[in-house]
């Protein structure tokens, strides 16, 4: 059970780009720049990020063969750094997810093919901050 703090929600909010690492079966590392995500945590036990396909290609591979991801978040507008690790739990063209977040999306960059969401449960939050605490578990 994951739920990420208040703190930890406002700082993806502050990210531009989130950084995505997949891996495939093999272990061969993809890692790629996501624009489109946003947090869902109307789950009462878990939250899950939302993350928008338009241009996926090994990383969906990648998701199929292994649902295993990581996703680091720091700016120079966030407070500290963290990584997330998360479990693919979805990928969908249909259903009211997909049609409430294509539709936010379409507004604010059409012409994007927005092909799936990809819903990622969050297992895990280290910190990524240099010093003695570095690469300890948040939640």
């Amino acid at each position: 059970m994951v739920k990420l703090t208040a703190e930890m929600k406002e700082n993806i909010k502050k990210v531009r780009v989130l950084p995505l690492a997949t891996a495939s079966k093999s272990g061969i590392p993809n890692v790629i720049p996501i624009g489109i995500a946003e947090i869902n945590d109307k789950d009462e036990k878990d939250d899950y990020i939302h993350v928008m396909n338009n241009f996926f290609l090994k990383t969906i591979a990648n998701m199929k063969e292994n649902p295993h991801v990581a996703i680091y978040v720091w700016s120079p507008e966030t407070a500290g750094c963290f990584q997330m690790k998360g479990e693919v739990v979805e990928m969908t063209d249909k259903g009211n997810i997909y049609s409430e977040m294509t539709g936010r999306v379409a507004a604010m960059k059409p012409g994007l093919p927005m092909k799936q969401i990809v819903r990622i449960k969050i297992t895990e939050v280290f910190n990524c901050t240099s010093g003695k605490e570095a690469g300890q578990k948040l939640v």
